[in-house]
Parts: structure tokens; sequence; C-alpha cells
């Protein structure tokens, strides 16, 4: 059994908490992080119906145009794609309470709950909300005059700023150039380069995860977030330097891949392995 496998056997109580969002990949070194409002408004629920008590009850209601994850096994990624959005909030610990008893709705619209898959351990926490949370992906932009979290007894309405950034277009990017040694030895540290730019009007949040292979110890990648504020129009590097000892058990090729408000993959040479180490 190796590192990360016991680690989830040990949490597999929180693993019954993770709804649709069933873990993330690898470990997480993570570049300067914005605050929770960075780049993004959030917003308090403001109860259109009986309060429910606090084990069950939804909090802390967030718009986000890409979110950050954390998962029980100290990783993380992104989850960012053209024309979405996701709305994230805190629910109660209440255990007979489901992801599945909740929707979204707007206009008459309505979107049932659940985010993207996320491959790897038990995810901790979404947006900066810890376990358990409740999200859903919607259309960007989404203009909106009654936002709101609906569950079979109770709703909670978007705030104000909120409802505007639900409607709001999302902050777009340019990967200008990403930057890596054709090849590595095992065991070196090996440092990637990112540059980007936004090539929008407005300042957003920038969310983009490096996921490299971790193979000698985990059976998922290790990743690396990037999460920077970016003025409109300017250009930011970001700068990653990358345990490679516990990459491959042989020499050859293995592939570093980017995802999040940009994507890009490149295959990288791994050296002087020693399979006995």
């Amino acid at each position: 059994m190796n590192r990360r496998q016991l680690l989830a056997t040990l949490g597999a109580g929180i693993g019954g908490l993770a709804g649709c969002l069933s873990g993330t990949p690898g470990e997480s070194t993570v570049t300067p992080v914005g605050t929770d409002t960075d780049g993004e408004r959030t917003t308090s629920q403001t109860p259109t119906a009986t309060p429910v008590d606090d084990t069950e009850g939804v909090s802390d209601i967030a718009v986000r145009k890409a979110v950050r994850y954390e998962s029980l096994l100290g990783s993380g990624g992104v989850l960012a794609a053209d024309g979405r959005q996701y709305v994230v909030a805190s629910v109660g610990t209440d255990g007979d309470r489901r992801e599945t008893e909740y929707v979204f709705e707007a206009d008459g619209q309505t979107w049932e709950a659940g985010l993207p898959t996320i491959a790897g351990g038990n995810t901790r926490s979404v947006a900066d909300r810890d376990w358990p949370v409740v999200g859903f992906e919607v259309p960007s932009p989404l203009p909106a005059s009654n936002p709101q979290i609906r569950s079979a007894d109770d709703a909670w309405a978007l705030g104000a700023d909120a409802t505007e950034t639900l409607g709001e277009p999302g902050t777009r990017y340019d990967l200008d150039e990403l930057t890596t040694p054709e090849s590595v030895s095992q065991g070196e540290t090996m440092t990637v380069g990112l540059d980007v730019t936004n090539v929008s009007d407005t300042p957003g949040r920038f969310l983009a995860a490096v996921y490299w292979p971790t193979d000698r110890i985990a059976d998922d990648d290790e990743s690396h977030v990037v999460d920077r504020r970016v003025p409109a129009g300017d250009t930011i590097t970001a700068s990653l330097d990358i345990n490679t000892a516990f990459t491959a058990d042989e020499s050859g090729p293995v592939t570093l891949s980017v995802e999040g408000h940009v994507s890009a993959s490149r295959e990288i040479r791994v050296e002087n392995v020693d399979a006995d180490n």
C-alpha cells in the first residue's frame, strides 16, 4: 500500500462526504495565493424561507469563474472552462442531507448540484470552503434577477455582488510561453516557467494547475497551482521548482500538463532512473 493509499484508507470516513467531487490529483505547491475575494465577489446567503438549523443550512455562497480545490492528501487542482462558471456554498454537516437535495435556480432555469469529476483522493475544500460544500456548474455569463440555491424545504438567495458576478463574462487569458527542459535526471529539481497574459478588458484571478507524475509513490500526479491576480492587459510570469525524485520507475518520456484558464502539455525525458531506490 503506497503513501496515498494508506492516507485514503485512514480518511475513508471523510470520503463519504465527497459527492461528485471525488478528490484531487497529487501534492500541491502554491505560487502566491490570492485571498478568497481575489478577482471574484463573494457573499453570504440571504434566507428567503424559514431559517434552518446550522447543521443543515447553506451559507457563504460564492460565484467563481474558475474554482480551486484541495484534497485530503494535500494535493490540489483547478476547474475552469470557457463559457462556464461555478456557484459554491458551504453546507451543514447533517449526515442525512446530500448534495443531490439541492438545486440552483435563476429566472426559471434549474441546475442540479454537481461539479465536474475530480480524480484522486478525498476532497477537503472547494473555493476556500471546507468540506462539505455544494457546487453547481452553470453558463457564464448568466444574467439573473433572482438566483438562489434551493432544497426541498428552503431557499437561499445570492447577494447583490454574487448576482452581479454571475452576469459578467469571465476574464480571458493567453498562454504566451511554457518553458520546460527537454530532459531531466531523476532527483534533480526541475524549473518550469509559465507566461500568461490577461487579454480581456477587466482584471481577474488567474488559476491553473501544473501536473507532474509521481508514479514511484502514488497512482496520480503531483499538482502545482498557480493562483495570481492579473490586471487587464498585463502579463505574469510564474516559476515553479518541481521535485523529480519520485517521477518514474524507469528512464523515458513523461508528460507535464497544464489545466485551468490555459492548457498545454510537454513531453520531458527523465534520465538516470535507479529502479532499486
